[in-house]
């Protein structure tokens, strides 16, 4: 009975140091893959305090997961990663019955923040490129309605953008003392294009095809697809329009292949006519 013991609590230890877990009952974090859950080694760290939470990763198969912190205080909340890819990244989450959803990113998710609060769902769908730095996003409800956040399919959203659902205080009514700045959700359909240091508050709803310009603060429901909007508050500025991943070069390729003939360009020439060097000089013995 005394070797049986002394057992588990090896088996134990050798469970905290290999996965970094620090987990209370009822809690499940797992590796789906071909119908089957696996235990997985992770790299990351993740913190549970509550009851009946489930962290699920989904990929081919079970592997290391680098880069993501992930913190939950509450009950009954639900974290989906599909093909985990994190750089620098955590999702926190606190109070009960909360969901962050996420499906295949096409490029590392880096420097990305998620807060989920009070009952809101984040519900991230397939191919979309998260922040590349900076990405701040917070999902709040509240006791009586549930919120959510949404971002569809194949969207790109740049560097230092914000994403809310709430604001970050609470107006109050005088009288009654209750709070007046109740939460909206967030909806941004699919092939949105949210460009650099953009913010986007409660109640947005960006239609499929929008491209967001620079430094905008969008508060409001947009209604036409294939908008460019802008500004603080934003408004629309063109109509008709496209996008698609990848610079002006990318894209000519693309449509017309490489071209023959490559541009041409004289280093030495250059220098000498912008700033008075000659590197004939430095050639010689």
């Amino acid at each position: 009975m005394k070797i049986k013991v002394i057992q588990q609590i090896i088996d134990r230890l050798r469970n905290k140091n290999q996965e970094q877990l620090n987990l209370c009952k009822d809690n499940f974090v797992a590796w789906h893959s071909n119908s089957k859950y696996a235990r997985i080694h992770l790299a990351s760290h993740i913190s549970i305090s509550g009851k009946n939470n489930k962290i699920i990763f989904i990929g081919e198969k079970p592997r290391k997961i680098k880069g993501l912190n992930i913190r939950i205080k509450g009950n009954d909340n639900v974290v989906i990663i599909e093909e985990p890819n994190f750089s620098r990244s955590n999702i926190i989450i606190n109070g009960n019955s909360n969901t962050f959803s996420l499906k295949k990113t096409i490029k590392i998710v880096d420097g990305a923040n998620f807060f989920v609060e009070n009952g809101s769902q984040v519900l991230i769908d397939e191919n979309c490129e998260l922040g590349n730095g900076d990405l701040h996003v917070v999902a709040n409800g509240n006791y009586k309605n549930q919120h959510k956040l949404v971002i569809g399919k194949n969207c790109h959203i740049a560097k230092n953008a914000i994403i809310r659902t709430s604001d970050g205080e609470s107006l109050i009514n005088p009288e009654t003392k209750l709070s007046t700045s109740e939460p909206q959700d967030v909806i941004i359909n699919d092939h949105c294009w949210i460009t650099s240091r953009c913010t986007i508050l409660k109640g947005s709803v960006l239609p499929k095809n929008t491209i967001v310009g620079a430094n905008s603060l969008v508060n409001k429901k947009f209604e036409k697809e294939n908008t460019l909007i802008g500004g603080s508050p934003a408004k629309i500025l063109k109509e008709n329009v496209h996008w698609v991943s990848g610079g002006y070069g990318k894209n000519m390729e693309l449509h017309f292949g490489k071209t023959k003939q490559e541009i041409t360009f004289d280093v030495e020439k250059f220098i000498l006519e912008n700033h008075n060097l000659n590197l004939k000089n430095l050639y010689k013995k």
